[in-house]
């Protein structure tokens, strides 16, 4: 992963120039416009020479850090350097690394003080300011996206209150508490993968006010619950590593929960106080999903853990008809 001010970056290096190359067309130019894959490199048409314009790829990205060097002209940067440049910036990279971070900015494992989470309090801090039902209400429309990513049960949509925000182009998921107040409103462009986050915020586990809520009936599975709040939560429970794959496996039929990324201390201490006994890690089928699984065992001790294997050529749950899902492997970590 690309570290990026202090957060990181999971995306792969052709993810970050396929965007990059996007948004440079949109302002009208044509760069990066052949390239080719190495185990070690991905290689891209050099924009410091030949305005980008070279018959063939001469500048590396090394896919370990992000280190670019051409190999014509010999420039040696870092990718936030590249990026600055093309869009016309002589900053070291300051705003390469402001563009990194508001396209591809996932979430890191962060160190914090112990805090106290009660599942059933009323009330929680008084400074705390929620996100109003009046903005709430202006996302309220639905989307194709969502067909698209095979979420169709109209049920899902409205208990998680997924939503549309046209000024941005985004698709939007209220974050909320247990106790259903919003804390804030993530958001996804509908023509990238990339989730945005307001700055600053506090990543709680995605999903557990929508299992607690008042009156659920459970979704359709060989168990079918029936939930009310505040009540105990199933047997087992599944956590994945992103909010659209936890929505496929209700869509799927079985709960799940969403780190909105790779994990921090709030998380591992609301897995460790939920009732449930077992945990079935799900998170992505790369380098970054193998180590936040890992993480959740160091930090997550005392509940059954085991994990899905998530077949050869899947990235994650999303990818998965629901025939594949039901016929996932389970083993014990």
């Amino acid at each position: 992963m690309l570290e990026v001010n202090g957060s990181y970056i999971s995306a792969e290096i052709s993810d970050i120039i396929s965007e990059l190359k996007s948004q440079l067309a949109i302002n009208g130019f044509n760069m990066f416009y052949k390239s080719t894959d190495t185990p070690r490199n991905y290689m891209v048409c050099c924009p410091f020479h030949k305005d980008g314009q070279e018959k063939k790829p001469s500048m590396g990205i090394l896919k370990s850090d992000g280190t670019c060097h051409c190999f014509a002209c010999g420039w040696v940067g870092s990718i936030s350097e590249l990026i600055s440049h093309c869009f016309g910036y002589d900053d070291f990279g300051a705003f390469g690394n402001k563009w990194l971070i508001k396209n591809f900015l996932t979430i890191q494992v962060e160190n914090r003080n112990d805090l106290e989470l009660d599942l059933n309090r009323k009330t929680v801090q008084n400074e705390m300011k929620y996100v109003s039902e009046e903005e709430l209400d202006s996302y309220r429309y639905n989307h194709p996206y969502w067909a698209k990513r095979g979420i169709s049960d109209e049920r899902i949509i409205e208990l998680f209150d997924l939503g549309y925000d046209s000024k941005t182009d985004c698709i939007t998921f209220p974050i909320r508490d247990v106790n259903g107040k919003c804390l804030f409103v993530a958001r996804r462009s509908t023509k990238t993968k990339y989730f945005h986050y307001p700055e600053g915020v506090e990543k709680p586990l995605y999903g557990l006010y929508e299992i607690y809520k008042d009156g659920l009936t459970g979704i359709k599975s060989s168990k079918t619950h029936i939930l009310s709040y505040p009540c105990s939560l199933p047997k087992e429970l599944i956590v994945c590593e992103s909010m659209i794959d936890a929505l496929t496996c209700w869509q799927y039929g079985k709960y799940a929960v969403a780190l909105n990324g790779l994990g921090n201390e709030l998380q591992f201490k609301q897995l460790r106080e939920l009732s449930c006994r077992k945990l079935i890690l799900a998170t992505d089928n790369d380098k970054a999903g193998m180590s936040a699984r890992a993480t959740i065992a160091k930090n997550v001790k005392n509940k059954i853990l085991t994990q899905y294997i998530i077949p050869e050529g899947k990235k994650d749950i999303n990818d998965l008809t629901q025939e594949e899902f039901d016929e996932l492997r389970e083993i014990f970590i």
